[in-house]
């Protein structure tokens, strides 16, 4: 697998933070194993990736929702900032 996957469109970098940061989402509470993190993801991937909740895929909720207040290419960057700042966190958090 590349380094930066794209999925469906989104430049992931199949982290799998975003993944650990369920417990807030309503539509993934079934999905968290009580801790927020997502119970089927398994050495840091989407077990489901192929049948995965559209809420899960970026692109799918652009179209379903987001579409009608921004362009792809701001949900995009708001996406990719989320997964910057999640990634920052992760990092701090290992140094202390």
């Amino acid at each position: 697998m590349r380094e930066t996957e794209e999925s469906e469109g989104f430049p992931c970098t199949s982290c799998g933070l975003c993944c650990r940061q369920i417990g807030r989402i309503e539509q993934l509470a079934s999905f968290d194993r009580g801790d927020g993190i997502c119970i089927h993801l398994k050495d840091h991937r989407c077990s489901i990736y192929e049948n995965r909740p559209d809420i899960c895929r970026v692109d799918v909720m652009y179209h379903k929702v987001y579409h009608q207040y921004f362009s792809k290419e701001e949900f995009y960057l708001e996406n990719s900032r989320i997964c910057e700042e999640l990634q920052r966190q992760h990092e701090k958090s290992k140094e202390e």
